[in-house]
């Protein structure tokens, strides 16, 4: 086990490797002492549940396990998925007729994905691959009847969606094209998403290959996942649900009808204080899951009733003040399973039973602390807010992380976050803005950093601390900004653009330069990623001017760099070049590599590492500071 003591800041470091077990085996501290369940997959009738679980050791695995009467308590023995490739399972997927159960798994916990089909059969431990060669990665989409539908991306981006016989191993191509990806199918007919971040849209494909656009062209809308209802045919329209925003500033469920006279669509569900974030429907189509991302983050969960002419909301099941992800339902919408977490609860299934109209076994619980919703506003009198974790009551302004998201269009929420809970446990107030660009806000907020906007990101950035420092909760002489993928590029870009104003940075996964970004990433990536940063080829002078590297001789801070070294979409290239611009000018600088990850840090004992140096990184930022001062 490498040591993990926090070096002088005088030094540089060498890379880390990675932890294989999560601190001692019952008494550990933090994310070592737990056990995950997530991305669960309820098979057709109800007896199982498949879902991914992660433990001290290893990586993410799947597991099956029989459900009995009250759910998942004594239940029957849970077992596991058996796969041929180490690395995290990422999602699972039950076949209609409950013989097959598809697993989407990450090889060495790189970016690239492998999907595996094993039998339900307890006795039958085989399992085979259903990529072919040249597929540079492969992702579960859904099934149609008794074939897998998946998309493949080749190595230049370009993207396959497929039908899979499990039976045979006999494919058949839907549909081919750059920056795309299969969406859904059914009985011939399949949508399939195109367009780059921030404006796609869905195309309809009927069984002869034919297709179209699904809605009119709306600049700037997203429309970006659906499911096919009935097929249609010659005397009837092809019905489909999709989640969009089209000729909306919030995203909600769209009802389509498609057929050779025109297209006709209408809401479904909508809300003008929340977006949808997901959606699932039973294979009989009699029910939907809607997921509504609510309040700055938190969740809330409706049952649909799609057989009527007018759908209705047949149950709402209770959630407290947590984050709910990955519904999951029966194929007659009998039962329910979803993710929901907190600050202090990590991801965890649980289940509800539609027709009583109740949690099975342990449902979801109160998170204690209970996440705070901070609003304020930015500089240029955009409404922003973000979540705060105090250390106590309000008292002295105190020691602060804060915490900015991926994406750009992820969303910090009140989940689970391990390693905000060690810093307050050390003392360190944490606070995780929603700068401009987030999702769960509406189309407009969404859309506010594209491009040229990146700077005003950026300056949001700087108002979340002086907002901090002004209601008295951060002091100013004691900040770090910290983030992961987009946020820790906003750590790079932070540290630059408003040098002098933070005492240290923590970037994970962070681009350094956009246009190296652009040229090392995978195409599909940067594809899809123009309207968000610019075109490298027509907006050289913007991703120049936005990219941090070019002006790293202004940051005279230290440093905690983090990356994995599978990590594909920022390579760690970003990562190694920004850290040795510092080493140059003898800035101090920290780098913690894992060899066994990649763009997500997924194993507990890595985390409890990273939390080590988080926290050691802070506790040495904000000594050196307090000993200045003195």
């Amino acid at each position: 086990m490498p040591d993990t003591t926090a070096p002088d800041f005088a030094e540089a470091t060498e890379e880390q490797e990675s932890r294989d077990v999560a601190g001692p085996p019952e008494d550990a501290a933090g994310p070592g002492r737990v056990r995950h369940t997530s991305s669960p997959c309820l098979s057709p009738d109800g007896s199982v549940l498949a879902c991914v679980v992660t433990e001290r050791t290893g990586f993410p695995r799947a597991v099956q396990r029989p459900l009995g009467p009250d759910g998942l308590d004594g239940a029957g023995p849970e077992r596991d998925v058996v796969l041929p490739e180490d690395g995290p399972v990422r999602r699972v997927a039950y076949s209609p007729n409950g013989k097959w159960l598809a697993c989407e798994v990450a090889p060495d916990g790189g970016e690239r994905e492998r999907i595996f089909l094993v039998t339900t059969d307890p006795d039958d431990h085989s399992a085979h691959a259903i990529d072919t060669w040249g597929d540079a990665t492969v992702k579960i989409v859904c099934w149609d009847g008794e074939l897998l539908a998946v998309t493949a991306f080749d190595a230049e981006g370009a993207a396959d969606g497929r039908l899979v016989d499990p039976e045979t191993g006999e494919t058949t191509v839907v549909d081919r094209r750059m920056g795309g990806a299969l969406v859904h199918a059914r009985d011939g007919a399949a949508l399939f998403r195109v367009g780059a971040r921030g404006i796609r849209e869905l195309l309809r494909i009927v069984p002869d290959g034919r297709w179209w656009p699904l809605l009119p062209v709306d600049t700037g809308a997203t429309t970006d996942a659906g499911v096919i209802l009935d097929a249609g045919g010659p005397d009837r329209p092809m019905r489909m649900v999709v989640r969009s925003d089209h000729s909306s500033d919030r995203t909600g469920l769209l009802a389509v009808e498609s057929g050779e006279n025109g297209t006709e669509s209408w809401p479904l569900a909508y809300r003008s204080d929340a977006d949808l974030d997901t959606m699932e429907v039973s294979l009989d189509r009699s029910t939907a899951v809607l997921l509504w991302n609510v309040r700055g983050g938190l969740s809330e969960l409706e049952v649909l009733d799609l057989r009527p002419d007018r759908p209705r909301v047949i149950a709402r099941p209770p959630l407290p003040d947590v984050v709910a992800s990955a519904p999951t339902i029966t194929a007659d919408g009998r039962l329910l399973a979803v993710t929901v977490e907190s600050l202090d609860e990590p991801p965890r299934v649980v289940i509800y039973d539609v027709a009583a109209g109740r949690w099975t076994g342990h449902g979801p619980r109160e998170p204690d602390p209970a996440p705070e919703l901070v609003r304020y506003t930015a500089r240029d009198g955009l409404e922003m807010s973000g979540w705060l974790y105090r250390v106590g009551p309000a008292g002295e302004p105190a020691p602060t992380v804060v915490h900015l998201h991926g994406g750009p269009e992820g969303q910090s929420r009140p989940g689970y976050n391990d390693i905000a809970r060690r810093l307050l446990d050390a003392g360190v107030a944490v606070f995780a803005p929603n700068v401009r660009g987030s999702t769960g806000f509406g189309r407009f907020f969404s859309h506010a950093d594209d491009r040229y906007g990146r700077f005003a990101g950026i300056d949001d950035v700087e108002d979340a601390l002086l907002h901090l420092v002004d209601e008295g909760i951060a002091d100013p002489d004691r900040a770090v900004v910290s983030g992961r993928s987009y946020g820790g590029y906003l750590v790079n870009a932070s540290l630059v653009r408003h040098a002098g104003r933070w005492r240290g940075g923590i970037a994970a996964c962070g681009m350094s330069d956009l246009r190296t970004f652009y040229r090392d990433t995978e195409p599909w990536v940067a594809a899809a990623a123009y309207p968000k940063y610019g075109n490298p080829l027509q907006e050289r002078e913007l991703l120049r001017e936005a990219s941090p590297l070019r002006r790293f001789r202004t940051v005279d801070v230290p440093m905690l760099f983090v990356h994995g070294a599978h990590d594909t979409n920022v390579p760690p290239s970003e990562t190694e070049q920004a850290a040795e611009a510092l080493r140059q000018r003898d800035v101090p600088v920290d780098v913690l590599l894992f060899e066994d990850e990649g763009h997500e840090f997924v194993k507990l004992a890595n985390r409890q590492l990273l939390g080590d140096r988080v926290v050691q990184f802070c506790q040495e930022v904000f000594d050196a500071r307090t000993r200045k001062g003195r």
